[in-house]
């Protein structure tokens, strides 16, 4: 994509880096070669992804190495590959931790924006869905009658009989009927 996105957000990383890893790790994220690298780099290109993202300097590391942080102002796509990899063939092999999250915002395009979360060794990006609801004046504004009805028909099918405390069954039908609604939302 070739628009611009805006980061913002941090991951704590526990054990703070050491300097050791700080450095190769700010190589990898600016597009610098290091010999240290070598071995993520080898893992990366073995892997299921094994594409590195074209745009580097999208994060830093903190002055007390103990935060990997979104590069304010203008960015490009591609901060998601970059932690991907980081924690998959490189902090998770060195026994470090991670938890946060960075969002994106992209300003060309009002639907391009999500976040990443990452906690402990587990990394997700989730698009956020906008829902337009129409104008407040209406008597239904948060959402439309459609999803509503199938919403209510879903809760209205929840059985927790026979279940545990923190279980409960709902109908196939009405959850699918959520899930076609939901797939045609823009």
């Amino acid at each position: 994509m070739g628009y611009p996105v805006y980061y913002s957000g941090a991951i704590e990383v526990q054990p703070p880096l050491s300097d050791a890893h700080a450095k190769p790790v700010e190589a990898f994220v600016n597009l610098e070669g290091s010999e240290d690298l070598r071995p993520t780099l080898e893992a990366i290109k073995s892997s299921e992804e094994p594409d590195l993202p074209y745009h580097g300097g999208q994060m830093y590391i903190s002055e007390d190495r103990s935060k990997i942080e979104a590069c304010q102002g203008e960015q490009r796509h591609g901060l998601r590959l970059w932690l991907v990899h980081l924690v998959k063939h490189f902090f998770i092999p060195q026994g470090y931790t991670l938890n946060g999250e960075i969002s994106w915002d992209a300003s060309d395009d009002p639907e391009d924006r999500g976040c990443i979360y990452i906690k402990d060794i587990a990394t997700e990006a989730v698009d956020f869905l906008i829902f337009d609801p129409g104008p407040s004046l209406e008597h239904h504004h948060f959402a439309d009658e459609a999803l509503k009805e199938a919403t209510q028909d879903l809760l209205a099918s929840a059985d927790d009989t026979g279940c545990t405390a923190d279980l409960t069954v709902a109908s196939a039908d009405a959850l699918t009927k959520v899930k076609q609604i939901l797939a045609k939302t823009p």
